[in-house]
């Protein structure tokens, strides 16, 4: 299951700002978590309890403390950085060697490298970034047509829209980290997000091969910079994913739109044991656990279907009413049940009760198929830049696995380590010293009997999962692998 995450922040009920006026451009100087003194030309955006968010001319945003502002001083811009300020800013961040882009108005997409690349494959990054911006342009058109469906005014960006690809797997770990703050889902089960506060969109490269995660998080990014929602505002999670969740792609083409069902999402919630409509509504927190998101994320497409497909004039209503709650303001799982019992008329219950008869004759009328896509046994996991199809036969309190690997990989021939996990503390593994792009790859027959690190003996075997590491061959990692120092994967982890 892939997951995502959306960064917002509600901190405090919205107060007086400490300095009034319209929204304009001012030099800010204020300290810093070190003491030191910044200098910044920003957008006043809001204010509450001793907190301001400023907005720099790359679209990002700050918080910080009114405590620390030193002085702020009149004066005219920032004007939004275009597409070209924008890739040079980016390019600074990353390293000319290592960030690749292409623009096709109003995005802006980077490819942030492992390494350099060999010379011969600059055209097939040029590709890359072509598509994923030609399929980013794919997803706006199909947003405009659901914010027109749903009568809703939206404007046109003010800011480059960003959208980051890394190739690297521990790179985008260490970039989701830092801009989540560790809150939220773990960054090892992050498959792409986008955050309120940079106001980018980031990927793994192996998200671009069926463009699941990027239609999602661009759903996100689309929300907020068409001013559907203000950023950092209270909007219920259920509410923000549930729209996101509404679009699907097929082979890189948008086949789902959020008045079809979802065989996924309805797969899920239907499966769903621990949480209820209420619990998603009211709080936010179900949607940030690594245990309880998938049956979140399920119930959100589910209440958001029932309520576009049932309930369109009234889903309007409340749409415009979350349109109207502004950035740092909190509110409390009361005033969710409130908000929609004044856009629905009805309490959350009661349109909970309709949503099982409703998705029965849904299903019979869309001729939606709800088997797995692999059946028991079979597990495809496409995990960094490879794909691996692997097959399980339990033989006494044994697994015996086999399967195939493949190079997703659009840019260059990689390294590979797979391993097979079981829930009774064994693996099975292989080393594949370099796979060409597009290539595939037998994974020989064997019994994954291998005890993990902090195993002494073999638990009662009833699962397993696949886990993919990906390096480039002239890798420090992938060089270690070749001389046999290959992962042993730890229990629990």
């Amino acid at each position: 299951m892939r997951t995502f995450v959306a960064i917002f922040c509600a901190l405090a009920p919205l107060l007086a700002p400490p300095f009034a006026g319209s929204l304009r451009a001012d030099v800010f100087v204020y300290r810093n978590a070190k003491g030191e003194t910044v200098e910044v030309e920003a957008r006043h955006i809001a204010a509450a309890r001793g907190f301001t968010i400023l907005e720099t001319a790359d679209g990002q945003y700050r918080i910080i403390a009114d405590e620390t502002i030193i002085r702020r001083e009149a004066r005219e811009g920032p004007e939004p950085l275009d597409a070209a300020a924008m890739t040079a800013q980016l390019q600074q961040q990353f390293g000319e060697d290592l960030f690749r882009s292409y623009t096709k108005e109003p995005f802006v997409i980077g490819l942030v490298l492992a390494s350099r690349l060999p010379k011969n494959s600059e055209t097939r990054v040029k590709n890359l970034l072509t598509r994923a911006a030609g399929y980013m342009k794919g997803v706006e058109g199909a947003f405009v047509s659901f914010v027109k469906e749903a009568r809703v005014t939206t404007q046109r960006p003010t800011h480059p829209l960003v959208v980051l690809i890394f190739e690297s797997q521990d790179d985008f770990n260490k970039y989701a980290a830092a801009i989540t703050g560790g809150n939220g889902l773990s960054a090892s089960r992050i498959a792409g997000f986008y955050s309120g506060l940079t106001n980018f969109l980031a990927i793994r490269l192996a998200e671009c091969h069926s463009f699941d995660v990027p239609l999602h998080e661009a759903i996100h990014q689309q929300v907020y910079n068409r001013h559907v929602f203000e950023r950092l505002a209270p909007i219920p999670h259920w509410f923000d994913e549930g729209i996101a969740t509404g679009f699907e792609a097929t082979q890189g083409r948008i086949s789902i739109g959020p008045s079809k069902i979802s065989p996924r999402y309805a797969r899920q919630v239907i499966a769903a044991k621990e949480l209820t409509f209420r619990e998603i509504v009211t709080d936010d927190r179900v949607f940030a656990g690594d245990v309880l998101a998938g049956e979140a994320y399920g119930n959100a497409w589910a209440l958001h279907w029932l309520l576009f497909t049932k309930y369109r004039s009234q889903y309007g209503k409340y749409l415009r009413l979350l349109a109207e709650k502004r950035p740092l303001e909190k509110e409390d799982g009361e005033q969710r049940l409130g908000d929609f019992k004044q856009a629905f008329g009805k309490d959350l219950a009661e349109i909970e009760r309709e949503f099982p008869g409703l998705l029965e004759a849904g299903i019979k009328k869309q001729k939606v198929d709800l088997q797995p896509e692999k059946p028991p046994g079979i597990a495809l996991t496409q995990q960094d830049v490879g794909e691996a199809q692997v097959s399980g036969v339990k033989k006494g309190n044994r697994i015996e696995v086999e399967g195939q690997l493949k190079n997703i990989s659009p840019l260059r021939p990689m390294s590979f380590h797979v391993t097979v996990e079981t829930d009774g503390g064994t693996y099975a593994g292989w080393h594949v010293a370099s796979l060409d792009i597009g290539k595939t790859v037998p994974l020989a027959r064997q019994f994954a009997e291998k005890p993990m690190r902090g195993v002494r003996a073999a638990g009662s075997i009833t699962t397993f999962r696949v886990r993919i590491r990906a390096a480039t061959p002239e890798s420090d990692e992938a060089a270690l692998w070749r001389k046999g120092e290959l992962p042993v994967p730890a229990f629990g982890e």
